[in-house]
């Protein structure tokens, strides 16, 4: 699995951006409130909007849809044996999200978060080569992918470095994972638009969805991490010092 360049480009610009405040209609948590862990659970709930219409002030795009460039999918296993290049995709639903854990445990400066999200739409192009079961599968064209609902679970450890004097926090490492329901896809244009294979195939993925999707899980769960740390996280973390993120009082 890797990410677009044009992605890894972006998100090392983030690193030399100068010292930004949180905007002001972000919520503060204060780092030594017992009730940190509630502020941020409430927190995820009133930037919402925000995150939906995109942050300026963070040079965070609009959440809806999201956008992602390019992503590279393989997999080899005695179910999934193949390579994918999806290109300008588009997600519809993240901000659907509803946080029911997001704890920061500040002594081992390290998070936990639970959260749930309704349905989700997924569009965009692919290439593909390789073989479903004992399908082939090789072509190109559009995708549509929907989930009913899902519950993403991510844990990331923190530290605290020093840029130009000043305190920040950077992940050290992000994991997360993704439990779907309701997996559906649909891919248009595979064996050169032949429109018998392609319906064939399309049939075998359906009629084996929640298997193959258990196969690809591991892929998946690493493109989210990827996501979550580079683009969402540090975005945030390397650029509001850890201060003024999270004031060790009010």
């Amino acid at each position: 699995m890797n990410v677009n360049s044009t992605l890894s480009i972006f998100f090392c610009l983030i690193f030399v951006i100068e010292s930004r405040d949180l905007p002001k209609y972000f919520p503060n948590c204060h780092r030594y409130d017992p009730k940190i862990n509630e502020c941020l659970v409430k927190a995820t709930e009133q930037v919402k909007p925000f995150l939906a219409k995109g942050v300026p002030e963070l040079s965070m795009p609009p959440l809806e849809p999201f956008i992602i460039p390019e992503v590279v999918l393989e997999q080899g296993t005695s179910a999934l044996n193949f390579k994918a290049t999806l290109t300008n995709v588009t997600i519809h639903g993240i901000t659907n999200y509803k946080f029911s854990r997001f704890e920061f445990d500040v002594p081992n400066m390290q998070f936990f978060c639970d959260a749930d999200l309704g349905e989700m739409i997924i569009k965009g192009n692919y290439t593909v080569n390789g073989k479903i079961l004992i399908a082939p599968i090789v072509g190109s064209g559009t995708f549509v992918a929907s989930i009913d609902n899902c519950n993403a679970t991510v844990y990331q450890k923190v530290e605290v470095r020093k840029k130009k004097g000043v305190d920040y926090i950077f992940p050290v490492h992000t994991n997360s994972s993704i439990y779907v329901g309701g997996p559906k896809v649909n891919l248009n244009g595979l064996f050169d638009g032949n429109p018998e294979l392609n319906n064939v195939t399309n049939k075998v993925i359906s009629d084996n969805i929640d298997e193959l999707f258990e196969d690809i899980r591991p892929v998946i769960d690493k493109v989210l991490t990827n996501i979550l740390e580079d683009f969402l996280l540090k975005a945030v973390e390397g650029q509001v010092p850890f201060d003024k993120l999270y004031p060790p009082i009010p």
